[in-house]
Parts: C-alpha cells; structure tokens; sequence
C-alpha cells in the first residue's frame, strides 16, 4: 500500500515543477519593469500567484497526502501497491496538475481587468482565459475531490 509520505514527496515533486512557472513569469515581470519602469499589474499578479501555488503546495503536501491515500483495509500490507491504490493516486495528481495552472490564467485575467489595459482601451487578455481557466480549474478540482471514485471505476472498467 501507498503511504501518505510517499504521496507527499510526489506532491512537493508537482510543487518543485510549479517553480518553473513561477520563475519565468518573475523574470518576465523583471525585464518589462526594468525596461520600461512601470510595474505591470498583471503580470505581478500572476507572478504572485504561482507564488502562492508552490507555497501552498508544499506546505499542503501531508494533507493532500493523506486525502489521496485509501483508508487502511483488513489485509496484511503489500510491498507493491495495487491498481486501486495507483489508479486513485494518478487521478487525484491528475486534478491537481490540472487546477494548479488554472489559478495563474484566472489572476492574470482579473488583475488585467482591475487595471484596464491601456492599449486602446481594450482588454489584453480575452474572456476565453478567464472561462478556460475557470472550466480548468473546475474539472481539475472535479477529478481530485472525486479521485476516489473516478480510481473505483476505472478498476472496474478495466476488469470488465
């Protein structure tokens, strides 16, 4: 059986990928500030919420953990985890790769229409990232609340 410790260090992996993003948006936020000196709301926005996304991570690591970890069963542990705990695993990492970059392209959506893009009075950023975000962060939560179920069914499927 999985440990809750083992998910763990793959839930700080998927944090430590998270840094890429970041550090290429703060690098990005760097140069437009220090060509044109004007801070770019925006991108600073989502600067800070990816951020945010690889904090939480790692710090939700040992909860995250233990939700994509089954409930101990009646049988002597194995050394090798079995489908059922391996399919409920890859969902609920599934979901969490899939929200995770969501939230980065919803901030940078509302940060652009909090400050008005100035060039010609329009918006930089179109409403389709603020939907595909939204839609993305929905299935992405969806598939990690229900890894569970979603893990069961493609089981079962697969025995079928």
């Amino acid at each position: 059986m999985l440990s809750s410790k083992a998910i763990e260090i793959v839930i700080r992996c998927i944090a430590v990928y998270a840094v890429v993003p970041f550090i290429n948006s703060l690098a990005n936020w760097l140069t437009i500030v220090v060509d044109s000196g004007a801070i770019q709301g925006p991108l600073l926005v989502a600067t800070l919420v990816r951020l945010l996304l690889v904090l939480v991570l790692w710090l939700l690591a040992p909860a995250l953990g233990r939700r994509l970890v089954p409930a101990p069963s009646a049988e002597p542990p194995r050394n090798v985890p079995g489908l059922d705990e391996i399919a409920v695993l890859g969902f609920g990492l599934v979901g969490l790769t899939l929200a995770a970059p969501a939230l980065a392209n919803i901030a940078v959506y509302v940060a652009d229409v909090v400050t008005a893009s100035r060039m010609l009075g329009t918006l930089a950023v179109s409403t389709g990232t603020l939907w595909g975000g939204i839609v993305q962060l929905l299935i992405g939560f969806g598939v990690f609340v229900g890894s569970r179920a979603l893990g069961r069914a493609f089981v079962a499927v697969r025995r079928a």
